[in-house]
This record gives structure tokens, C-alpha cells and sequence, in this order.
């Protein structure tokens, strides 16, 4: 085969390659950040507002690092958007006791007191929560609650059921990492495809606009 023809061939292979990726990919998440969701998730945002769901875990350094950016994203878009958080475990033990920890505090009503400072525990003082009494010990000190009820929450079928359905839910909107965003149950917008946290705040807000139908 001539110099040229194999030229033209592996130019044509090259093309083919790359739509071909892009295909697997879909044009949403190639061109725009973000997987439109084969089957979407019902939300529970109040009427006006938008669902935002961020999957993250208390033991990832980079949901630490995105804390601050999404709480005060929050209250920037106010009534716009509910955003609700669900920790993923991946399959770590030591993630699904954090993931208990978040749905104790939730149902304790000290998210408040809790949910920052756990981060901080974790990423900024080194400490180390890998059974539900080093979580009751901390949140006894952080928060007016005791030990034996932080234990009894972690402990509780309602917590039980709660970690199912997000575990439902990481599947659902096959999540690859965190931290991530669900937005609508419609979207998914995965820091990677989005080119960074920024970015994902960015996909998030055009995504809550065109839900909204905002000029």
C-alpha cells in the first residue's frame, strides 16, 4: 500500500475511533458535563425549587474539599434549589459507618453541629471514625446529645432503610466517584466530565435554570 493510502487509512481509523467514543460517552456528558439518566428518580423539592444531590462520604478529601464551595453555592441560588445529600460507601466498610453517621445526625436534628465538623475531624485533625462508638464519642461532644442515643439512631431501622435506598440510589445514577451532583433525578454531573468542583457547581446552575425554564 502507498505512503498516501495508508496515510488516508489511519486518519479515517482515527475519526472512527474518536466518534466512536464519543458515542459511549453520549453528547450530553462529551459536550456539557453531565448523563442524562436512563430512568429518572422521583425528588421530593418543594414546588418552584430544584433537587440538587450531591453523593459524597465523609472519608473522601475531595467532598472536604467541595463542603465550603457547595454550602455556599446553596445560598447563593436560595429557593431555587433543595439540596440534599447522599453518602455513598462504595463498598468500604469503614464508609458505610460514616454513612450511618450522617443519617444519625439527620434524624437527631444536629446536621448543624455535625456535618462540617465530621469533615474537619477526618481531613484537617487526622482522626479516625471506624466504628459507630467513635462516631457517638464525637457527636457527644460536639452536639447536646448523648452517646447512647447517637448509637441507638446509628443502630435504628430507620437508618438501616436509609442507607439501603442510597445505596439504591448510587446505582441508579451509577455514580463513578465524589464527589458527584444529582440534579432534577434527571441528571447526573460527575466532577471529572464537568472539568472540575467549579465546573460542577457551573453544569448544576445551568441545569437548575432550564428546569426552572429561567431566561
Amino acid at each position: 500500500m502507498q505512503r498516501s493510502s495508508v496515510v488516508r487509512s489511519g486518519r479515517i481509523v482515527a475519526i472512527v475511533l474518536m466518534l466512536g467514543g464519543l458515542i459511549g460517552l453520549g453528547p450530553a456528558q462529551a459536550q456539557q458535563g453531565y448523563q442524562v439518566l436512563d430512568t429518572p428518580q422521583s425528588t421530593d423539592a418543594s414546588e418552584g425549587a430544584v433537587e440538587v444531590r450531591e453523593f459524597f462520604s465523609y472519608g473522601c478529601p475531595h467532598c472536604a474539599d467541595f463542603e465550603p464551595r457547595l454550602s455556599e453555592w446553596t445560598s447563593e441560588m436560595g429557593e431555587r434549589v433543595e439540596v440534599v445529600h447522599t453518602p455513598v460507601t462504595f463498598g468500604r466498610e469503614s464508609w458505610a459507618v460514616l454513612a450511618r453517621a450522617y443519617y444519625a445526625a439527620q434524624a437527631l436534628d444536629i446536621l448543624d453541629q455535625t456535618h462540617a465538623a465530621l469533615f474537619e475531624a477526618i481531613h484537617e485533625e487526622g482522626r479516625s471514625f471506624t466504628r459507630n462508638e467513635d462516631v457517638a464519642a464525637f457527636y457527644a461532644s460536639v452536639a447536646d446529645v448523648s452517646e447512647a442515643d447517637v448509637l441507638a439512631a446509628m443502630n435504628s431501622f430507620a437508618v438501616n432503610t436509609q442507607l439501603n435506598r442510597g445505596e439504591r440510589l448510587v446505582n441508579a445514577y451509577r455514580v463513578p466517584g465524589t464527589p458527584a451532583l444529582g440534579v432534577a433525578g434527571r441528571y447526573l454531573i460527575d466532577v471529572r466530565a464537568a472539568g472540575g468542583q467549579q465546573g460542577m457547581l457551573d453544569v448544576a446552575e445551568s441545569l437548575v435554570v432550564e428546569e426552572n425554564g429561567d431566561q
